[in-house]
């Protein structure tokens, strides 16, 4: 398969590699430099969903927020960071 290289320097992937991929217009791959002018393209997306994340969240609140309550950005930000890296160590 080829790809022509825009005026803008830009490829345009179509939709068959999108769906090989499994990304749609919008999100991100991950794209890697390898010896002899090789690059490798591989889809950059969270292994977990935004509904187990959530789900997640919840069962570890208690024990991040006891007497429910109000929680600071940066509290909320180290909940979320602590949900994902608690999926990673599970493998999600």
């Amino acid at each position: 398969m080829e790809l022509m290289l825009t005026a803008r320097g830009q490829f345009t992937f179509n939709k068959s590699l999108m769906q090989h991929l499994g990304v749609q217009a919008g999100e991100k791959v991950s794209i890697k430099k390898l010896p002899d002018g090789k690059i490798e393209i591989q889809a950059k997306k969270n292994k977990i969903s935004s509904d187990e994340l959530f789900s997640r969240l919840r069962t570890l609140a208690p024990s991040l927020n006891p007497g429910n309550r109000t929680c600071s950005t940066e509290e909320i930000d180290a909940a979320i960071a602590k949900g994902y890296a608690t999926a990673g160590m599970q493998g999600l």
